[in-house]
């Protein structure tokens, strides 16, 4: 029986999230920007994850206009409190290295938040 989609963001928000459960969220994330709304500015940004007030968020860089120095792709750690991005890992093509260390950069969000409270 297929969980609710509920249940789903029950699992990815919640405190037991595990590294499959993350690999397969930045894949669906990755996959999701294809077809995400661009802002204002040209970047895509789809919602990985919510540890509490710490949100973790994929962001593509617009293919236009955008300076070589960006990355393709990013994931932040973004404080709700404060309003600001607190961490920051670059990507390029989310090969398998990208794609582990990405898992990693999601874990320590999750331990951050599980340090503030």
């Amino acid at each position: 029986m297929p969980q609710s989609r509920r249940n789903r963001r029950e699992i990815l928000h919640g405190p037991d999230i595990c590294r499959d459960q993350i690999e397969q969220k930045i894949i669906r994330a990755y996959v999701q920007l294809a077809v995400a709304q661009d802002c204002n500015d040209g970047f895509r940004i789809v919602m990985l994850a919510r540890f509490g007030g710490l949100e973790v968020r994929l962001t593509k860089t617009p293919q236009a206009g955008a300076p070589p120095s960006l990355p393709s792709y990013w994931l932040e750690i973004y404080s709700r409190k404060s309003g600001s991005t607190i961490d920051r890992f670059e990507c390029l093509e989310f090969d398998e290295g990208e794609l582990a260390a990405a898992v990693e950069f999601v874990c320590r969000a999750k331990q951050r938040h599980q340090a503030l409270n």
